[in-house]
């Protein structure tokens, strides 16, 4: 590829986009104007608001109080008393007063009950005002107690508790930064990708122009590099402008509400510059994906529509900085825009480590090097770039397309159909699967199984214009197919002990041991009628109704416009994230491998009934290993490593069942009569 043409298209696209007056006030005018003008508006309301809210006499009602007690509320000159019989909930409810004073007792110690409306900021001052002159009081009358007893004044109090912070201001701001200021910076480099990657691609579409430039003496690729590099770095600078804008308005001491806290924002040239970096990879994973999602739609709406959820799934893990107690290991490092959000957080206190931030830095360069690969396979496709259509949705009846969707013979699921039903099931399974557990225990678990998902496979097949045997996969495999699923099952599991046992031992996630304890009790059986029937919940149950899913339609959907590896790969990704709980994600690894053999004995075999087969063994074996202690000693160590005998003698098992399986070419893609 030549680097001079694609220099001049990036070039010709910067210009372009420079010369839009809306997009040089986004990336440029705003971003300097904007945070010195929002925290001047921001301290100017809550100053206005101090003001207001302590402009006039707090309206106090007291009933039950003596003189003296009356008398020392009434000093206060942020208080005015109203009459003891406005002392009523009703009066404080209907704003007659704004708190109210019960005081009951008659002797010894008095409770004085304070009533305020929650809703009203009036009535909330009020009730922290007399909070403190009640405060005030008691110690009053506790001093004059003790001087009546003789006892000291330190008497009542054997321990006095203090809090000190060992923090200077510069790390308590560094704390407060690190909060907020990498949700700012990632969304500005979302939203600096976001709609330059519309124009650059389905807006040229729609005028007409992008077919004009790809019919041009240059080589496509250095086209598409030319936008990439234009779109990344209008999202890299309008990230730079608004850190360079937002740390200058911190620094100038305008912000006087954080003086007052004992609080100074600042950040480390070092800190700074390694942002910097991490906003490059950033804005160029944002850009391609956005360009490989707006180049497949057909207008600049489309575009938008098609975005919207992509834009949304960005944004969302940006919010783990926000979480306390999440703390910035490697594993959660390598999560996309989360792991660079937690390495600028990080950086803001100073104190990134080493292994994480690389992980960080790399594991996103490396997210950005998909993207690319994503969108320049889209500009490579002439359907995609020059496909017809207005991008308007059509405006047939929902009854017409209905019909004509199920009059289309497609044999197989396309990608979308396949994915969108693997959504609605998740929905299902996700708001009524747990109901269901809780409601009714195994029977609700038997239920959930069946109920939403194994029916809905095959109401899936039958219903939609699909056919039934190819869908689900319904082929009876040879017996020396099975007898290779068998041993790549058996190979697999002991590997899939040691990935479970290797991620507990580096903490890649949290275990939950009462989680983990409930599940081993739920498997246990103490005699054969127990162990019949759980290998019927445990291990049939799953090993249908899941395959028919996963193995059957997510994979074969898959496989109609993907390669083989892709699609058992990303089938296995999904299955395993479906296995994620609540409480932990420590399934979700061992899982997927489980689902990687799975995906590759159907695939070979063009059977489900193979995967099913070691879907069934494998969570058998654990019901048995976890029912009959002998076999837990033999298998499962004391420390709960598994025995490294058996690993070491799973890649014979597996390169065997291998041996075994049918051949069929990786690269192999399924047509709709296939």
């Amino acid at each position: 590829m030549r680097a001079r043409a694609a220099l001049a298209v990036l070039g010709k696209e910067l210009r372009e986009t420079l010369r839009d007056r809306r997009t040089l006030f986004m990336m440029v005018v705003l971003p300097t104007l904007l945070y010195p003008a929002l925290f001047l508006a921001v301290e100017q309301m809550a100053l206005l608001g101090q003001r207001r809210l302590g402009g006039r006499d707090a309206v106090v009602a007291v009933a039950g109080a003596d003189r003296e007690l009356a008398a020392f509320l009434a000093r206060d000159p942020a208080l005015r008393l109203a009459p003891p019989e406005s002392a009523s909930a009703a009066a404080v409810r209907g704003g007659g007063v704004e708190a109210a004073v019960v005081v009951e007792g008659a002797a010894g110690t008095r409770t004085a009950r304070v009533l305020f409306d929650g809703s009203s900021d009036r009535s909330r001052r009020a009730q922290g005002l007399v909070a403190a002159r009640l405060d005030a009081w008691g110690d009053t009358l506790l001093a004059r107690r003790l001087r009546g007893a003789g006892l000291p004044p330190g008497f009542a109090t054997p321990l006095a508790v203090r809090d000190s912070s060992v923090a200077t201001a510069e790390e308590t701001g560094g704390y407060a930064l690190g909060r907020f200021l990498p949700v700012v910076l990632i969304l500005m480099t979302l939203l600096g990708t976001f709609y330059p990657a519309i124009d650059l691609a389905a807006g040229e579409k729609e005028r007409g122009t992008l077919e004009t430039l790809l019919t041009a003496p240059v080589p496509a690729r250095e086209i598409v590099a030319g936008k990439f590099a234009a779109v990344a770095t209008i999202g890299f600078a309008s990230a730079v402008a608004n850190l360079a804008s937002m740390l200058l308005t911190f620094q100038s001491g305008m912000f006087r509400f954080t003086q007052a806290a004992g609080v100074r924002f600042t950040v480390a040239p070092g800190s700074a510059l390694v942002v910097l970096l991490g906003l490059v990879p950033l804005a160029v994973l944002f850009s391609a994906l956005f360009l490989g999602v707006a180049v497949r739609s057909q207008s600049f709406k489309e575009a938008q529509n098609a975005l919207t959820p992509v834009q949304l799934a960005s944004t969302l893990p940006v919010f783990v900085i926000s979480m306390p107690g999440i703390d910035f290991t490697p594993a959660l490092a390598a999560v996309p825009v989360a792991g660079l959000a937690m390495l600028f957080r990080e950086l803001m206190t100073g104190t990134a480590a080493l292994l994480p931030s690389l992980v960080a830095l790399l594991s996103t360069a490396a997210y950005a090097g998909l993207a690319l690969a994503f969108a320049a396979r889209a500009f490579g496709r002439e359907e995609v770039l020059f496909g017809g259509g207005s991008g308007a949705a059509p405006r047939t009846a929902w009854g017409e397309r209905l019909r004509a969707w199920r009059a289309a013979d497609r044999g197989v699921p396309l990608p979308a159909e396949a994915l969108a039903f693997i959504a609605v099931v998740a929905l299902l399974f996700f708001h009524l699967g747990g109901r269901l557990q809780g409601a009714l225990g195994e029977r609700g678990l038997l239920l959930s199984e069946w109920l939403l998902l194994g029916l809905p496979a095959v109401a899936f097949a039958v219903a939609g214009p699909y056919d039934l045997r190819r869908t689900l996969t319904l082929r009876v495999p040879r017996p020396r197919a099975l007898a290779g699923a068998l041993l790549i099952a058996l190979g697999g599991m002991p590997l899939g002990w040691a990935i479970g046992w290797l991620q507990i031992r580096l903490g890649l996630f949290p275990v939950d041991t009462e989680l983990l304890q409930a599940l081993e009790r739920l498997v246990t059986a103490t005699d054969l009628r127990r162990f019949l029937w759980l290998l019927f919940l445990v291990a049939l149950t799953p090993a249908v109704c899941e395959e028919l899913v996963f193995r059957g339609v997510l994979l074969q959907g898959l496989s109609r416009e993907v390669r083989a590896g892709r699609a058992i790969v990303l089938t296995a990704l999904v299955f395993g994230a479906f296995h994620v709980s609540f409480e932990t994600a420590i399934r979700f690894i061992p899982t997927a491998w489980i689902g990687l053999l799975l995906g590759y004995v159907a695939w070979h075999t063009r059977s489900v009934l193979a995967s099913m087969l070691m879907h069934f063994v494998n969570n058998g074996v654990a019901v048995a290993i976890v029912s009959l202690p002998a076999l837990r000693g033999r298998v499962i160590g004391p420390g709960g490593e598994p025995e490294w005998a058996l690993v070491a003698a799973a890649p014979l098992a597996l390169a065997a069942g291998v041996w075994l399986l049918p051949r069929r070419a990786d690269n192999e893609v399924l047509s709709p009569k296939s």
